[in-house]
Order: C-alpha cells, then structure tokens, then sequence
C-alpha cells in the first residue's frame, strides 16, 4: 500500500486555500506532474503517462505478471474507454486516476489493497489513500454518521460508499467514481455473463495453481526476503508451498497464543520442516492489549479488531530481526476459496444439466462439511430457492436498541453490482470475497505499507469463481481444489485439516481481567447515548460472563471496538496542511 493526496479545486480562478506542499515534501512525499490545475503527491510506487493524463498509484501488473509501464498507460489514457480497459487488462494494489477535460475518474482495483477516499468542501474535490490525510488537507474532524455505525453493527462486513464518517466516501474496490459527481459504479463485473459449467479436477487445479503462481510471483517481486505469515492453516500453508516452488527466500512466522487450539506452531512448523524453511513464533500477550485504544483510529469504518494491534507490533519488530521489506499473508483465502457455511452449492448442482446427477453425492459432502444431516442441507437448500437472487447480508440484531431492531431491514442489499443470472452458490461465494475488504485496511505501519494478499488478487479471484460451487466440496471437505494441489507435497495434517485457529482466547482473557471497566465504558458510551444498543441487554450478557464465564464475547467485543473507535475518531487531531489565513 502507497500513500497519496489529490486535490482538485472546483473552481481554481477562486481557490482560496492552498494546502501547504512543503510539509508533505518534507514527509517523504513527491509531487507529481498532472494535467490541468489539480495537484498530486505521492509517497510509493507511482506511474504516470507522459502527458500526466494518467496515473497509477501502486502496483499494477499485466496478466502476464509484469508491471505496468509508462508507454502502456500512454496508450490507454487516449483511448475512450481507457479505464475499463485498465480494469480487465490490469490487477495489483493500485488506484488509476484519470483527468479528462471536466474531471478526474478514479478506478478502484477489485484487489482492495489500496485504500482510496473523497471528500469536498466548498472549494476541492480530495481523494487521499487515508482518512488521516483528508483531515489534514481540509482541516476538517469530520463528524460521526450514525447511520454509517448503525450499518457496520447491523450487517457486518457490507461495505459501499457512504462511510461511517460523514461527508467522507471510499470507492470500492472494483468500481469508479468521478470528482464532479456523487455515487460510483462498478467496471469490475465478475458474474455477468459467467458462464460457469463444470470441468475435470485436474483441469480446475491447473488454472487455479497458474493464477496463484501468477500472483505471487508479481507481489514478491523486488523483495529483499519476503516474511511469510503462517497459521498453518490450509490457505497460508498453500502460499509457503508456492513460494518454495517458485525458490523465492522466505522466513515464516507464527502467531500464536498459549490457550489450548490457539497454539498453530505444530502445524507451521510441519510445514517449514517439509519445505526447508526457517521458521519462528511469536507468541501474544493479552496484557499488551491497550484496552482504551482503537485499532481502526485512523480508517474510515471501525473494521478492525481490537488485537490487531498486537499483530501490527510483533510483525514490526519480527520484520527487522529478519531482515524483511516485505509480508504475505493468507488473507482472503477463505473467501476464495468458497468456504461456504451454505446449502446454495446443492441448489447450484440440480440447475446444472451437467451434473444434476451428481446432487445427491453433492448434498452429502456438503453435510458432512458442515457437521449436519442430509435432510437438513436439502431443506436449507428449498428454503433458500424463495430469497430473491442477488448479494444480500443478513440483518444482525443482537445487543441492538428494540427500535432499531423494529426499523432495520431483515437483508440489506449490495448495490451496483450486476450478478446476472449467475447461480446462487456462486453469489453467496463472491459475497464472501466482497466481505474480506472489511479487513484489509485494518493495520498500521510498517505492516500496512509491507502487506500483500495474493490469494484475494483479481486474477486469483476471478480463476476460483469460474469453479462451481460444489465442486468446491469433494469427501466430505471444503476447498476441495486447494486440498488437491497440497496433497502429498504437504504433511497429511495440513492437506486433511477441517478446524481452524483463532485468538478467541486473547480476548477471554481480556474480558476476565476487565470486563467491569468494558461493562461500565459501554453502559454510558456514544452507543448508549445514541440509543443504538440496548444496554439492558448488554449489561445483563456482562453479567452472565461474570458469573458463568459464557457469553457472547466476540459480539461484545465488537461492541466495545465500535466505541472506541467513535472516541478515537472523535478526538483525533493532527497537523493542518491547510494554510493559515
């Protein structure tokens, strides 16, 4: 992820506050040329046409893996239709920006790794890759929206336009927006006119492996050594299996808790034995949690979780003990990868005519996928066939306020994206990969500037959605294709693994130690005072963890995330660029 400001004056015969460059020199940034009176700075990889027409910020590669050039944007930026081009010809981390004779167009790769935000006052138009950078360029704190909150609480991981900060909105990864209009709309189209019908295992493994081999290759290009984060789990074990294949250097490092199941060392080092690789542990601590600090101060949403800053310190410090300028990470990979807790991949396979044949073998891995019965998967699977086609999520109502509950959608929908007629299954799948977003952006530097994602890149996403969804489920397994491309390259614990880590127990015991002062700060909260949880209800689940030690304490966390991310967001004060009267 690269750092950039743009400003745009609406009307520059008037432009009545010029922002102070020389502070954004100073830090590190460049200015770079761009047509007409806006002004761009940048602090990373940049590539620009040689009229300043046209701009990349971040990385960009062709599908051949090879990163964009100045004379190929030259190119693009004449032609028409030069950004939908850019989006079916191009993938990374990256925004383009375009200038045309009435304004600049920014495209959003589908990818998420680069962030790209807006705002206007009465004299700009702002696109910045941070929040931080939009206060600082209008000198504005900008204020909470509480509809925004409400979302966030309401339909987890649904994410458009309209932030949770008023006046502040992203363009979503795979759409484009204009300086001179309101709203966006999506280039990145990926289920319409799909046509997804099934192929041999051996044909699907194949063009799945050479998109992933593609997309690791181009993100660990340039790397002095790569650190590898490993879970053990079945996606980051994929990804020291194709790093190893492509013989490119590579530490691996674990995170781990001491609770019983949290501990995945066993597993990463099985792998790291197998392949050769160095690998080290780098255990978490509850007591390093700064309870009263928000993880997601500087973003737009309050996405990220509250021991995320824990992973942003220990790989800080395991960066430099190892002499790595650079991080791949597994994330996104249960996206991909159709981790599906869904019936739809039954209904998928009986609309099939290629393989209605194959529904009853379907519905039974999928049974046993999901530690359930046969007829429970097939009843799921009929009462699904009455929603309506399309990207919904689901309403969550717990801990919410009863009015909120009685006005709240049972579904919100997603807007902009056109899935056609593609199969439920396969709706349900790029829901998944839509959702992971929420969590791309939720790190802090160096970790945030060093992270690459290839297993969510456009290339690998789009290969894993031309796979039916229920060949996705093969024996009884989910993420059938991925378990084939390990097998026997792999230790079996890997290859046949079905449970998953996770740092639940952090969280316990932050809870034990403090779940008085948690009870206490949400009882008379921004969320209280804005009557958008029901308190009763909250202090009563506080209670019943107090005198059980059960509760549902990953909702309550969120709980306590949303507001100190309120607070932080609220009280945050940085230097102005904006010159002073």
């Amino acid at each position: 992820m690269m750092d950039f400001l743009l400003r745009a004056p609406e009307n520059p015969g008037s432009d009545t506050a010029p922002f102070m460059s020389e502070i954004l020199i100073h830090e590190g940034f460049a200015e770079v040329k761009i047509e007409g009176t806006a002004r761009l700075f940048v602090r990373g990889a940049a590539v620009s046409s040689a009229n300043g027409q046209m701009h990349i910020l971040g990385d960009a590669f062709d599908d051949a893996g090879r990163p964009i050039t100045s004379n190929r944007l030259d190119g693009l930026c004449d032609a028409a239709d030069g950004v939908a081009r850019l989006a079916t010809g191009f993938w990374g981390q990256f925004v383009a920006l375009r200038r045309d004779d009435r304004a600049i167009q920014l495209y959003r790769d589908p990818s998420s790794g680069q962030p790209c935000y807006s705002c206007r006052t009465k004299d700009a138009f702002f696109a910045a890759s941070n929040v931080d950078l939009l206060r600082r360029a209008t000198g504005l704190s900008f204020e909470i929206c509480r509809d925004g909150v409400i979302r966030s609480l309401a339909y987890r991981d649904l994410r458009q336009d309209q932030t949770a900060l008023r006046d502040i909105f992203e363009v979503p990864p795979g759409a484009t927006s204009r300086s001179t209009d309101a709203g966006f709309s999506y280039v990145w189209q990926p289920l319409k006119r799909m046509n997804i019908r099934p192929l041999p295992s051996e044909e699907l493994d194949r063009r799945l492996k050479a998109a992933m081999l593609g997309a690791v290759k181009a993100q660990a290009a340039g790397a002095r050594r790569i650190m590898l984060e490993l879970s053990g789990g079945l996606d980051s074990s994929l990804l020291a299996l194709l790093l190893a294949e492509l013989d490119i250097d590579f530490a691996a490092v674990t995170y781990f808790s001491h609770h019983r199941g949290e501990n995945e060392g066993s597993f990463a080092r099985a792998v790291c034995e197998r392949l050769g690789r160095p690998w080290y542990g780098e255990e978490l601590q509850a007591s390093d949690i700064r309870l009263h600090e928000s993880a997601a101060a500087h973003l737009a949403w309050p996405s990220a979780r509250l021991f995320t800053q824990l992973f942003d310190s220990l790989a800080r410090e395991a960066m430099g003990e190892l002499g790595c300028d650079r991080i791949l990470s597994g994330g996104g990979g249960d996206g991909t990868f159709c981790y599906l807790q869904s019936s739809a991949p039954l209904l998928d396979c009986l609309a099939n005519r290629h393989s209605f044949t194959q529904s009853a073998s379907v519905a039974r891995d999928l049974a046993i996928a999901h530690d359930t019965t046969i007829f429970e998967v097939t009843w799921r699977a009929l009462r699904r066939m009455a929603l309506p086609r399309g990207l919904s999520w689901k309403l969550d109502p717990s801990f919410l306020s009863r009015d909120l509950r009685w006005a709240l959608s049972r579904r919100a929908n997603h807007g902009g994206m056109d899935v056609g007629q593609a199969p439920r299954g396969k709706c349900d799948h790029l829901k998944q990969m839509l959702g992971i977003h929420n969590h791309f952006d939720a790190y802090n530097s160096p970790r945030r500037e060093a992270l690459r994602f290839p297993l969510a890149s456009r290339p690998v996403i789009e290969a894993a959605l031309q796979i039916p969804s229920w060949q996705w489920f093969e024996g009884g397994n989910n993420r059938a294709p991925v378990r084939r491309l390990v097998t026997g390259l792999l230790p079996d614990e890997i290859s046949g693994r079905r449970s998953k880590g996770g740092f639940d127990g952090i969280i316990l015991d932050t809870f034990r130690e403090r779940s008085g002062e948690m009870k206490a700060h949400l009882h008379d909260g921004w969320l209280a005072t804005e009557k958008i949880i029901d308190v009763a209800a909250v202090d009563e689940e506080f209670k019943r963890f107090q005198e059980t030690g059960s509760a549902r304490i990953n909702r309550l966390m969120m709980l306590w995330d949303v507001e100190m991310w309120v607070r932080a967001a609220g009280r945050r004060k940085l230097p102005s660029l904006v010159q002073p009267a």
